[in-house]
C-alpha cells in the first residue's frame, strides 16, 4: 500500500473492497444455513454443519466488521485507492473472511471460554479502531488544523493506535474459529503492520510533517501503548 498525497473518492474501489467482505460473508452463511443449494450443487461446496451459535457468532462479528469498514471507508479515508490495490486487497478479504467463516462454521463445540475470550478482544480491538479514527477525522475537519499531525486522542498513546486495535480485533476473532490456521492467518496481517506498512506510512508522514513528526515519534510508542 502506498502513501500519498493523493486524494480522490475512489467509490468504485471501496465498493469492491466492501463487496470482497460480504461476499466472503454471505456465501457461508448460505452454507450454513441450508438454503445453498446453487453453492452444493453447482460449485461444489459442502454444507457446513457446526455449532449454530457459533455460526451465528462468526456470521455477526462479520457483519459488524463490514458496517465498520464501510464507515471508516467512505466516511474518514480519503485516500485514493488504485485499481490495483483494490482488487488485490478485495480478493484478500474475500478470502480471509471465508476461511474465518467456514472454519467456525464446521465446529460443533458450543461457545466456551475461548469464545468469550475472543469476543472481548474482537470487541475492545474493534472499538480501539473506530473510537481513533473518528477522533482524528473530527480534528482534521476543523479549518485550523489543516497541514498538521493529529497526535491526540488515542493516537498520543500509540502512533499506531489504529493498527493495534486491528490486531486485537484479528486475533479475537481467529480464536472464535477455533482453528491454528486463522490464527496464523491473524498473526500475518500482524506481521505485515508492524514491518511493512508502518514503516511506510512513517516514512511518509516523516516526509510530510517533518520536525513535527520526528518530536512525536520520541515521545510516543510506536504500535502498543506503554510498551513498544
Amino acid at each position: 500500500m502506498a502513501f500519498k498525497n493523493e486524494h480522490a473518492p475512489s467509490i468504485l474501489m471501496k465498493l469492491l473492497l466492501s463487496v470482497g467482505i460480504l461476499m466472503g460473508t454471505l456465501i457461508p452463511a448460505l452454507l450454513m444455513s441450508g438454503h445453498g443449494d446453487f453453492l452444493t450443487q453447482h460449485l461444489k461446496l459442502r454444507t457446513l454443519e457446526g455449532n449454530a451459535h457459533r455460526q451465528l457468532l462468526m456470521v455477526s462479528c462479520s457483519l459488524i466488521y463490514l458496517f465498520r469498514f464501510a464507515i471508516c471507508m467512505f466516511v474518514f479515508f480519503k485516500r485514493k485507492i488504485g485499481w490495483f490495490e483494490g482488487s488485490l486487497v478485495s480478493l484478500l478479504f474475500f478470502m480471509m473472511f471465508y476461511l474465518f467463516n467456514t472454519s467456525a462454521g464446521s465446529h460443533l463445540e458450543p461457545i466456551g471460554m475461548i469464545d468469550i475470550a475472543g469476543i472481548f478482544l474482537y470487541l475492545t480491538g474493534s472499538c480501539i479502531n473506530t473510537v481513533a479514527d473518528y477522533q482524528r477525522y473530527a480534528w482534521k475537519r476543523n479549518a485550523e488544523n489543516k497541514g498538521r499531525l493529529y497526535t491526540e486522542g488515542l493516537f498520543k498513546y500509540s502512533m499506531h493506535i489504529n493498527y493495534f486495535g486491528d490486531s486485537i480485533m484479528y486475533i479475537g476473532l481467529a480464536m472464535i474459529t477455533l482453528e491454528y490456521v486463522c490464527l496464523f492467518v491473524s498473526v500475518i496481517i500482524i506481521l505485515n503492520f508492524v514491518f511493512l506498512q508502518i514503516p511506510m506510512l512513517d516514512k511518509h508522514l516523516s516526509e510530510k510533517y517533518g520536525d513535527e513528526f520526528e518530536e512525536y515519534l520520541k515521545r510516543t510508542k510506536k504500535f502498543i501503548p506503554f510498551v513498544y
